[in-house]
C-alpha cells in the first residue's frame, strides 16, 4: 500500500477518531469520509488555482484515449467537429475557467482548449483556421478542426479523482501534494467530526454499539 493514498488517508481519519479501535460496528461510513476527502480537496484546489497560481502538477490526472466522433459542421467548409462518445467527468469549476488542462491527440501534439464561442470563429482566422480546437459543453468534449481524429487525451483537475477511469487504484498515491493531506484531515475533523468526537465509542466491538461506561 502507498503512503497518502485514498485508502491510507481514510484509514488515519478512523483511526484517529477511535483512538486506534475501529470497531467492526462502525456507524461512521468509509464512503462519507471517502466523499468529504473529495470536496475538501476541490476546495483547497479551487482556492490555490483562483489566485492565478500554476496548476500543481500534483492535481492532475490523465483521461484517455477517450474516443471521438466526427459529425459534419454545416455552413464550415471542410470543417468538422468531433463529440467524445462519453461523458467526462466534472471538472474543478475555477474562477477563471474549468479544470480542463490540456487536449493532446494520440501523437502527443497540443490541441488548443478554448471555448464554444471561440471554437465557432476559429475557421475565420487567417493563421489558425486549420487548428483544432476543443472545449467542453454537456458533459462531453467537443473539438473543431479539419482532418482526422479518433482518439484523444485528457488532462485536468477533477472535482473526485476517482472518476478518472474505471481502473482507479485506492491503494495509488492521491493527486493532490502531500502537504495539503493533513490539512483535508484536519478539515473534516473540525467540520464534520467535532460532534462525532465527543460521543462515546463502541469499544466492545460487537453488534449493538456498546460502550464502556467507566
Amino acid at each position: 500500500m502507498t503512503f497518502n493514498s485514498l485508502n491510507t488517508i481514510i484509514d488515519d481519519i478512523f483511526l484517529i477518531l477511535r483512538d486506534n479501535n475501529i470497531s467492526e460496528s462502525e456507524n461512521l461510513s468509509r464512503i462519507q469520509v471517502e466523499q468529504w476527502i473529495h470536496q475538501y480537496r476541490a476546495y483547497l484546489i479551487k482556492q490555490d488555482l483562483d489566485k492565478g497560481r500554476d496548476i500543481n502538477p500534483s492535481y492532475i490526472q490523465t483521461l484517455g484515449p477517450l474516443h471521438i466522433s466526427k459529425v459534419s459542421t454545416c455552413g464550415v467548409p471542410n470543417g468538422f467537429h468531433y463529440i467524445s462518445d462519453k461523458e467526462l467527468p466534472k471538472f474543478i469549476d475555477l474562477h477563471f475557467g474549468t479544470g480542463l488542462v490540456s487536449v493532446k491527440d494520440m501523437y502527443g501534439n497540443l490541441i488548443q482548449v478554448g471555448t464554444e464561442t471561440k471554437a465557432r470563429y476559429q475557421t475565420s482566422r487567417k493563421y489558425t483556421c486549420n487548428d483544432y480546437i476543443a472545449y467542453v459543453k454537456d458533459n462531453h468534449l467537443y473539438l473543431n478542426g479539419p482532418g482526422d481524429l479518433e482518439y484523444v487525451q485528457i488532462e485536468g483537475v477533477l472535482e473526485d479523482p476517482t472518476k478518472a477511469g474505471d481502473c482507479f487504484d485506492y491503494d495509488d498515491v492521491y493527486p493532490v501534494p502531500a502537504n495539503l493531506i493533513p490539512v483535508i484531515k484536519d478539515m473534516i475533523f473540525k467540520r464534520e467530526l467535532d460532534i462525532m468526537l465527543k460521543v462515546p465509542s463502541d469499544t466492545t466491538n460487537n453488534s449493538t454499539n456498546d460502550v464502556k461506561t467507566n
